[in-house]
């Protein structure tokens, strides 16, 4: 197959590094010089590097062996491809070895990539810089000229000058410090010791005034492993908010070097608090860079989604320290490799820690969910996914490198056997240390320690777009079996896949899981591997008989039943659910059953008044990971219907608050230190959900307690209700009331010092209902003096969610996209990922004919210039449309459904 990917001339190849940096944090510049080892492939005369976004002064070579210099005739910068290329007037012959040299000046830009500054304000009210980077996926030639690919690897060697008053770090440890004096100026040159040989995308450093906490990491396998220095790092007067992620890290590092049975390969593990950041964390090696809330957790004054955040966080990027640094994907086409593997074991980690918060059940919620929604659209894109440019690269950092990726490998790690499984990764990463790897490498090990061709049976989940529905079209009973006719065909959430594309995709190896009455607990092992199957199963007489697909919903794919199948699971589940001895239909499969009977009836192979029919038989539910689900799919109605003549939304408020109502009443507002982890989510979940479908008694009490804490009772609204009670008390006021609050929580935004607290502040502004207020939150978004660049999707993302005045607030978000577009291309023109997020969130919900009509022109006029986010902006107008379809499909019968409904 021909390679069209934009690779850099493979005549010369560097082997070592030696960096030397001077940041300004005055000018927002700085000085460098890199010397380049160089292996010559081939007779040279021109040698092609990356750099984007500097100047570059001079370059030379100097011939290893002859000792003989010589300058470049010519070096030119190409800002489109971004590139040097440099001509030498003498041959540099092949075989031989070279040191490059090239002088520059680059900018510490705010655009949260390559070498640049972030800003804050520390605890004097002064304005402070500091210089950080983020070089994933190619922004490494924004700091230094380089061979910006995963599969050049080399060594390094980083010295950076800076203030003596300075933290000065990077991926190793200091080996040396001097003091030097520049035009009376005093600094300090700081040398880290030489790294492992690394991909140029892990590389980081850091200037800035820092404290830190420390501890130890004491794994006791493999018998080699040795005690690791753990650091977090923060701003002055932040530090203590690092000591909970500090022993995360501590004991995560000692809970892969034990799964891995690799030690930690670095002398140190630093973590570092970043006030603005792109992404959510970066796994630098030895130097791990982080959104501030998702690393620094208070145990009295923040929430425990916070402190979930910053413990799988930690993890996901831990993991990749073995899986991504130690051993690299050769090209970004194989990203998964690095995303999907750490989202799963740093699940298993966290799972490690903490058993009790049944994290597995809320990926079923969460991470399967989101792989499953996106990958239903036809704009999609296969897990292991073309990728020829540079700048293509980040629109795939998506929920199918993630959140697939890690639920195809939850599946193999079902199907192979946790043991088996861990025994091929264990070879895996011994075989390639320190190097690179495809996909492929991955399927070898693992068919090496199962004895199982799992190249073959993973080959479609990889490949295609998309995923499985399985549906049982017809079934009979026999005397102690039962006998399925299935068949299997991709699930597209639109439904309109015509015959031709449907010939295309390909068959799907699929682990069936059955679960029955007689066997609940111990699924059957049958595999689907044609287009259409017929099996017989085992289905003795006796009571309660039930069948059920997918157990524990470890197979990425969703299943339709025969409406009286489905009838039985839903008797089987009530029958539980009011007496807790006859529960066989496990909490993961309770949520597989919602989730699965929602999407259908959005693709119209199910009528959306069957799928809230099925809710019947959980009026008794009690655990929160099922009731999340259910209140994520009621909520997603509600959504899509938003703009609807009719009782729909009604109804749905009523069948929401009959099944939250009871449960609030039960937990109540006050959290205790003795609650578990899952009881203090629960709460919280449970009281939103019946203040946000209008219990009176809820919203009174929430409304309180705020004014209370406003007052400066600090005990009276706990840290996890805090957020409801903001966005209760602007929902449901107007006038000066609601601006009196939208003042005051505005304040907490500003003054809170703890980082997850202050964002759902802003985050809440966005539920107010006043017009006025509307406006204030969408000026408000656009103001960098008072919202970071990274947050700006916390000002617009209630305004198209809980707003309950929806029918303004998302047309008038929509209208501010467009009126402000231009400003968003030039703050975010190298930040795909926050741009998509803005498009995202201001056309949420505008599935009407006329605003989809809006919307496509808008992108047509727009034309290559939306290339950057062209991956985003091809699924929002997919779903947009899907709504559209399912609207026009099922008003009649949910309308009268809710007729129904509310007349009983």
């Amino acid at each position: 197959m021909e390679d069209k990917r934009e690779l850099l001339p493979k005549n010369v190849r560097p082997t070592h590094y030696n960096i030397f940096l001077f940041p300004d944090l005055e000018k927002f510049t700085f000085e460098g010089c890199v010397d380049i080892d160089l292996e010559i492939n081939d007779d040279s005369t021109e040698i092609i590097t990356n750099v984007y976004d500097m100047t570059v002064h001079s370059v030379s070579i100097t011939d290893v062996a002859s000792m003989e210099k010589q300058d470049a005739t010519n070096f030119e910068l190409d800002a489109t491809a971004q590139t040097l290329k440099m001509t030498f007037a003498n041959t540099l012959k092949k075989g031989s070895k070279a040191k490059l040299t090239i002088k520059f000046t680059g900018n510490l830009n705010n655009e949260m990539n390559g070498f640049y500054r972030s800003e804050y304000t520390d605890n004097n009210g002064q304005k402070k810089y500091m210089a950080v980077t983020q070089f994933e996926s190619v922004y490494a030639r924004r700091s230094f000229p380089c061979w910006d690919e995963p599969a050049i690897k080399a060594t390094f060697d980083i010295k950076i000058r800076a203030e003596p008053d300075k933290t000065t770090l990077s991926n190793m440890p200091i080996i040396k410090e001097e003091k030097i004096t520049i035009n009376g100026k005093e600094y300090k040159d700081v040398t880290f010791d030489t790294t492992p040989i690394m991909s140029t995308y892990l590389i980081a450093y850091i200037v800035g005034e820092l404290e830190y906490v420390e501890t130890m990491s004491n794994p006791t396998a493999p018998a080699e492993a040795k005690p690791i220095k753990v650091r977090v790092y923060t701003l002055k007067g932040e530090s203590s908010q690092g000591t909970y992620s500090a022993e995360v890290t501590a004991r995560v590092l000692e809970y892969f070097s034990e799964y891995f049975n690799i030690p930690y390969p670095l002398p140190k593990m630093d973590l570092v608090a970043i006030p603005d950041f792109e992404a959510g964390a970066m796994e630098n090696w030895g130097l791990v860079t982080f959104r501030t809330v998702a690393l620094l957790f208070d145990e009295k004054k923040s929430s425990v989604a916070s402190k979930e955040r910053v413990c799988t966080t930690v993890a996901h990027e831990l993991a990749h320290q073995w899986f991504g640094n130690l051993v690299t994907m050769d090209w970004w086409s194989d990203l998964w490799l690095n995303e999907g593997f750490a989202t799963f074991v740093g699940t298993l980690a966290t799972d490690h820690l903490y058993p009790d918060w049944k994290i597995f059940t809320s990926f079923v919620v969460d991470e399967l969910q989101s792989a499953l929604n996106l990958d239903g659209l036809r704009s999609s894109h296969p897990v292991q996914v073309e990728v020829n440019k540079a700048t293509e690269v980040d629109q795939i950092f998506d929920q199918i490198s993630y959140e697939k990726g890690a639920t195809i490998i939850r599946m193999l790690n079902s199907c192979l056997g946790e043991q088996k499984f861990m025994d091929g990764i264990r070879i895996y990463l011994k075989r390639h240390m320190y190097g690179n790897t495809v996909t492929r490498d991955l399927w070898k090990a693992l068919s090496e320690s199962s004895n199982i061709d799992v190249e073959s049976l993973m080959g479609s989940w990889i490949k295609d777009v998309g995923y499985p529905v399985v549906s049982i079209n017809n079934y009979k009973q026999g005397n102690n079996d039962m006998t399925l006719s299935l068949s299997q065909k991709r699930f597209i959430s639109s439904g309109d896949m015509t015959p031709e594309e449907e010939a295309k995709y390909a068959t799907w190896w699929i682990p069936l899981g059955i679960i029955t009455h007689d066997s609940p607990s111990k699924p059957l092992d049958n595999i689907l591997t044609e287009k259409e199957q017929t099996i017989t199963v085992p289905y003795p007489e006796g009571n309660n008989k039930f069948i059920k697909l997918n157990f524990n919903e470890t197979g990425m794919y969703r299943v339709k039943y025969p409406k009286e199948i489905l009838n039985t699971i839903g008797e089987t589940i009530k029958m539980g659910l009011e007496d807790k001895s006859k529960e066989v239909i496990g909490v993961s499969d309770r949520i597989g059953i919602i989730a699965d009977i929602f999407a259908l009836a959005k693709n119209g192979t199910e009528q959306t008044d069957n799928a809230l029919d099925l809710l019947k038989y959980f009026e008794k539910e009690t655990d929160y990971n099922v009731l999340s689900q259910i209140y994520l799919k009621v909520g997603e109605l509600k959504s899509v219907w938003y703009n609807k003549d009719g009782k729909l939304l009604e109804a749905l408020k009523k069948l929401s608050l009959k099944i939250f109502s009871p449960l609030a009443e039960k937990y109540g507002f006050d959290y205790s230190s003795k609650d578990s982890f899952i009881d203090s989510k629960m709460r919280t979940l449970v009281l939103r959900a019946a203040a946000l479908n209008g219990d009176k008694k809820i919203i009174d009490e929430l409304i309180r307690r705020l004014e209370l804490f406003i007052k400066g009772d600090n005990d009276i609204l706990n840290p996890n209700l805090r957020k409801l009670a903001y966005t209760v008390a602007l929902s449901n006021t107007t006038g000066a009331q609601a601006e009196k609050f939208y003042d005051d929580i505005f304040h907490i935004y500003q003054t809170s010092e703890i980082a997850d607290q202050r964002l759902i502040a802003l985050q809440s502004l966005g539920a107010a209902k006043d017009s006025k207020l509307i406006k204030r939150t969408l000026d408000l978004a656009l103001n960098t003096e008072l919202i970071r660049l990274q947050d700006i999707m916390y000002c617009i993302v209630n305004l198209t969610v809980d707003n309950p005045n929806i029918k303004e607030s998302r047309p008038a978000t929509w209208k501010w996209m467009l009126d402000n577009w231009s400003t968003f291309e030039e703050r975010y023109k190298t930040s795909g990922s926050i741009l998509g997020a803005i498009c995202r969130y201001s056309t949420n919900g505008l599935n009407d004919t006329k605003h989809i009509k809006e919307i496509e022109d808008w992108i047509t006029m727009k034309g290559s210039k939306l290339d950057i986010i062209r991956r985003p902006i091809n699924q929002i107008l997919e779903r947009l449309k899907t709504q559209n379809a399912w609207i026009e499909r099922d008003n009649t019968r949910v309308q009268a459904w809710a007729d129904k409904y509310l007349a009983n």
